[in-house]
């Protein structure tokens, strides 16, 4: 098993009662929910391109859509 870290994050209240609202309705604790946005985030960061994205996006969602809207320029 690997060992873990605790990490203390302040957001506002709002975005906290979204947060969890969200991760009850996939059936996600807080913490797994953090954890599975912060992969996410690491994916999204890394991704060259929207086409690198498509394990991410699962609506039929067009990659040049995404392009123009999503990823900053």
């Amino acid at each position: 098993m690997s060992s873990s870290s605790a990490i203390y994050v302040r957001v506002p209240q709002e975005l906290l009662r979204e947060f969890d609202r969200v991760a009850q309705e996939h059936g996600l604790s807080r913490s797994e929910a953090i954890r599975e946005a912060m992969k996410l985030f690491i994916r999204y960061s890394r991704a060259p391109s929207v086409r690198g994205l498509r394990g991410i996006v699962r609506a039929g969602v067009d990659p040049e859509q995404l392009d123009k809207y999503i990823l900053p320029g």
